[in-house]
């Protein structure tokens, strides 16, 4: 199936992964895991009131997964192209059980603390490239976007359940049996994934074969960009609004993720498949359009303002992941689609720690709003990458061959 037809806006072919009793266990794997990872993003939160930490420590701390995963990025793809996706997700649910649970008995900011966090981000770039990968050779290509979204709605339904009830049990019992409930979620996950079945190997011809190398290098490249913008966007929300507010008076911050699991949820389950119906390119810029906008206006955040900031975050990134992971496995050679998925993470994670880092330095010397609206701007290139405008057609230049210029400027050429 040529690209040109794998997503055109015609209705696709009748299919519902729901049917495959892999993918209804998957989605069981995929709830368990969503727990763990919906009480990770409350770290800023306890590591200003629990850890004394400020900006920069913040995000020097939420800089430590986004390393790890992209150290651990190319390895894992390697082990998944080898159909590794049960035991990378069995591997990563271990590494979670383990310091998930340690995290919320710290006390200082010591090495035990970056050191925990680098193997929260083993256990992600482990999981959700096993997940993806799972998907990829499950699902056929005119459909995954559909079921990238419905697998990722499975963790997104715990966001808005598990921050309020870590939040909750936190102040309630402490930091150590909240993250300790998280923890045993984690240890569900695990037991799901053991009982995970294997996958064949995909023997299907690739959807880009037939595209000239600089044309797939040049989209190669778009996405790559926009998933960079995308990680920068989600990094500077998840982990900057939290301290803003409470610097504002807030006293709980759970209402951001409230709002973002609603429009996430919506847009994947409710839009069922508008990424395949789209296609995965026009679907990543309309998402990276609403990332800008939501970063810009976290400028003007107030405490009441969390819950319909949320609301945009979540109709971002509820497009732009499956669109982004959808882009990914087309540009991919059949085989490679578990190296394509980690690289999708490594690039998203580049994207996070650049926000993080950067915008914690903008924080500490100018202030929240000017940090908010620096990264904002950043992240509206991701879409003018995907729209093949300025910077895919330099690279696009660039990439051409010597005898590809010269045919280019010849008479007959022109």
């Amino acid at each position: 199936m040529s690209s040109s037809n794998s997503h055109n806006p015609r209705a696709l072919e009748p299919y519902s992964e729901w049917l495959d009793p892999r993918f209804r266990q998957l989605l069981l794997f995929q709830v368990a895991f969503g727990y763990a990872y919906a009480a990770l993003i409350l770290m800023p939160k306890f590591a200003t009131l629990s850890l004394g930490a400020g900006p920069r420590e913040i995000g020097a701390l939420a800089a430590c997964p986004t390393i790890a995963t992209i150290v651990c990025a190319p390895f894992c793809g390697a082990w998944l192209d080898r159909g590794a996706h049960r035991a990378a997700m069995i591997a990563g649910s271990i590494v979670l059980v383990v310091s998930v649970p340690a995290f919320g008995y710290l006390h200082d900011l010591g090495p035990l603390a970056y050191f925990l966090r680098v193997l929260h981000g083993v256990g992600n770039v482990l999981v959700l490239g096993g997940v993806g990968a799972f998907v990829a050779r499950t699902v056929p290509p005119e459909h995954r976007g559909r079921a990238f979204g419905t697998a990722g709605a499975a963790s997104l339904m715990m966001n808005a359940a598990a921050s309020s009830a870590t939040e909750r049990l936190a102040d309630a019992f402490g930091w150590g049996i909240a993250y300790e409930v998280a923890g045993g979620a984690c240890s569900f996950a695990l037991g799901v994934a053991l009982t995970q079945p294997r996958v064949d190997r995909p023997r299907a011809r690739s959807a880009n074969s037939d595209e000239r190398p600089v044309t797939l290098a040049r989209k190669r490249f778009g996405a790559g960009f926009a998933t960079l913008a995308a990680g920068a966007g989600f990094g500077m929300l998840v982990t900057f609004t939290q301290p803003y507010a409470l610097s504002l008076g807030a006293s709980h911050v759970a209402s951001l993720f409230v709002g973002y699991t609603l429009t996430a949820l919506a847009v994947r389950l409710g839009f069922g498949g508008a990424v395949d119906r789209w296609g995965p390119a026009r679907a990543g810029r309309t998402a990276l359009v609403a990332y800008a906008a939501t970063v810009l206006a976290a400028a003007a955040l107030r405490p009441a303002t969390l819950f319909p900031l949320g609301l945009g975050f979540g109709f971002a990134h509820g497009l732009a992941w499956p669109a982004l992971c959808a882009l990914a496995v087309q540009h991919a050679e059949p085989e490679r689609a578990g190296s394509a998925l980690t690289r999708v993470q490594a690039l998203f994670a580049a994207g996070n720690m650049l926000a993080v880092w950067l915008g914690g330095l903008i924080v500490h010397a100018l202030g929240y709003p000017l940090a908010f609206v620096a990264v904002g701007l950043a992240v509206g290139g991701g879409a003018l990458a995907l729209g093949g405008l300025p910077l895919g057609a330099v690279f696009a230049r660039r990439a051409r061959t010597k005898p590809e210029r010269e045919r280019c400027s010849s008479p007959a050429a022109r």
